[in-house]
């Protein structure tokens, strides 16, 4: 598999710190762009991931960057020869292990008290490719012209409905006494993965300003992550805002 992938995270045009943060392969992403083109062999698992710290001082920052240091880490120490259940449990282990890391740092330092941080992203296992998702940071894919959301935000609106409780979430890496990952194998559309498709991750400093409809348009229009941060940047730019797009290539 072939993969173009486009990578930005800014820290908008309100906020001093930014607390999101990316992941493609092993490298981090924050305040850059990063564009790079990959062919992915079936025997080495892939991770792309975006998080969203929160907390006080600089604590998301540290949360966002800690959560993802560690899934590189833990990516890169896959067994061979998994079934779905089986590494679907194991990053549910992960992720619970990680929580309870974010936790023990902020007993040890007030500064990072109660800090925590979503996570959503993509991984390339033996030939399949999976999502998964904790938080509101979301995954979409476009394919055949048509933007379906993947991931399922966790959230109190979610929940509940109500509309009077914008970005406040159920689930998220550090916070809470418990969390939990949804993971889900990436079900192919049209025979497959085929030549085109594009997978969008991003957090809420970009669908907070821009509408699906206006994404579908951009992703149709084969923006890249650029693109999409300027666009919540020229809405407002009043979060930090984080963008991914991975788009699937035949290898020649």
């Amino acid at each position: 598999m072939k993969l173009s992938i486009s990578a930005q995270s800014h820290v908008g045009l309100v906020r001093t710190n930014n607390e999101d943060m990316v992941l493609i392969g092993t490298r981090q992403v924050r305040d850059e762009v990063y564009e790079v083109e990959i062919a992915l062999s079936h025997d080495t698992p892939y991770v792309i991931a975006l998080a969203d710290g929160m907390g006080g001082h600089n604590a998301g920052e540290v949360a966002s960057e800690e959560t993802l240091k560690s899934l590189a880490e833990f990516v890169g120490t896959l067994p061979r020869g998994l079934s779905v259940e089986e590494l679907t449990a194991t990053f549910g282990q992960w992720i619970r292990a990680t929580h309870t890391h974010l936790q023990q740092m902020g007993d040890a330092d007030p500064a990072c008290a109660g800090m925590g941080t979503t996570l959503v992203g993509m991984c390339l296992y033996e030939g399949r490719m999976y999502w998964m998702n904790c938080g509101d940071s979301r995954i979409y894919r476009m394919s055949g012209g048509e933007l379906q959301q993947l991931s399922e935000d966790h959230s109190y609106e979610r929940l509940t409905g109500r509309k009077d409780c914008p970005n406040v979430i159920t689930n998220c890496v550090g916070c809470g006494e418990s969390v939990y990952l949804d993971m889900y194998p990436i079900l192919p559309t049209h025979g497959g993965d085929e030549e085109g498709t594009v997978y969008l991750l991003c957090s809420d400093g970009l669908t907070d300003l821009i509408p699906d409809e206006q994404l579908s348009r951009f992703l149709r229009a084969d923006l890249t992550a650029p693109a999409l941060v300027r666009a919540a940047l020229g809405a407002g730019g009043r979060d930090n805002v984080s963008a991914v797009t991975v788009k699937v290539k035949n290898e020649e």
